[in-house]
């Protein structure tokens, strides 16, 4: 039986072994940090409105549902792979927590160790108001909110927020939103501010007050109370560890994604022509790798 190490216990990685286990194949997830789901957990509350099987349902519960397909002891967590080495008949996965070696190695660790981008403001540090994910939103319920961003997280986030406080402004520095804006359409009380960017923040000891925000064109400033400021312009992408061929901070493979013979890569991590970072392609991805290895002697 191929054992196969699957690197990055993202969406991706963890649908990897999903179809790895659904086909009896020896195989172990390594995920550097203490749980799986990559940047799920970043938006979690987030609706898919791309993804087969999970139309308009919580981005976290794809995570809940691969890893109830998975057996936990194939899971390796707090375990970072460092990197890899490949002889004739093995790779070998140089580990915090050890070598270990494999037939075969699939890496998914996405954009890598993420960061959240931040506002880029002065002070941004020292405030524990400013956050950069939501679970729950419960506790923005009559809050003044001001949400910064045009992807569809965050146009999900202003909806969401919307329906629990009628203080609520986002904020993007173009005309145009690069998420879906008919998410907002019937949010009323939401105010919108296009095209702005943040100035500067009021800080009262640990807490941002109010944040200024200004015109990108007319340099208006505006200056909006808050009790919170939640941001989402994505994470800063890392380039790889690896030592494969890359284009940018992205890997590039073959025709079937493999970097070497015994080496594949999947989901963000990887590039192509025409390469979508969205779960569906990467699940596509996954599905020809797959094919690739059972077909390997």
């Amino acid at each position: 039986m191929k054992k196969i190490a699957v690197i990055g216990g993202g969406p991706i990685g963890l649908y990897f072994a999903s179809l790895c286990e659904k086909a009896h194949l020896d195989y172990t997830v390594f995920e550097a940090s203490e749980k799986v789901g990559g940047q799920i957990h970043l938006y979690p509350a987030k609706k898919f409105l791309d993804v087969e099987g999970f139309m308009n349902q919580e981005a976290i519960k794809f995570v809940e549902a691969l890893t109830l397909q998975i057996c936990k002891d194939n899971i390796k967590l707090n375990t970072k792979v460092n990197d890899i080495k490949e002889s004739a008949d093995k790779v070998t996965l140089i580990t915090t927590a050890g070598n270990f070696d494999f037939d075969y190695a699939v890496i998914a660790i996405g954009l890598g160790s993420y960061t959240p981008r931040p506002l880029g403001v002065e002070h941004e540090a020292e405030c524990k108001n400013i956050i950069y994910t939501i679970s729950d939103f419960s506790f923005l319920a009559n809050k003044r909110v001001a949400i910064f961003g045009g992807g569809d997280s965050a146009l999900d986030w202003a909806k969401e927020i919307s329906m629990h406080s009628d203080d609520v402004h986002l904020v993007h520095r173009r005309t145009e939103f690069r998420g879906n804006p008919d998410t907002i359409k019937d949010c009323k009380t939401l105010k919108v501010h296009l095209p702005y960017v943040p100035h500067h923040i009021a800080l009262t000891g640990d807490h941002c007050t109010s944040i200024t925000i200004k015109n990108v064109n007319s340099e208006e400033m505006i200056e909006i109370p808050v009790d919170y400021v939640i941001v989402n312009y994505g994470s800063i992408p890392t380039m790889t560890p690896f030592n494969y061929p890359h284009e940018g901070n992205f890997l590039k493979g073959n025709e079937k994604h493999a970097l070497s013979a015994r080496v594949y890569a999947i989901g963000d991590c990887l590039t192509y022509q025409d390469k979508k970072r969205r779960i569906e392609p990467g699940k596509a991805e996954a599905n020809l790798v797959l094919a690739a290895l059972t077909q390997l002697a």
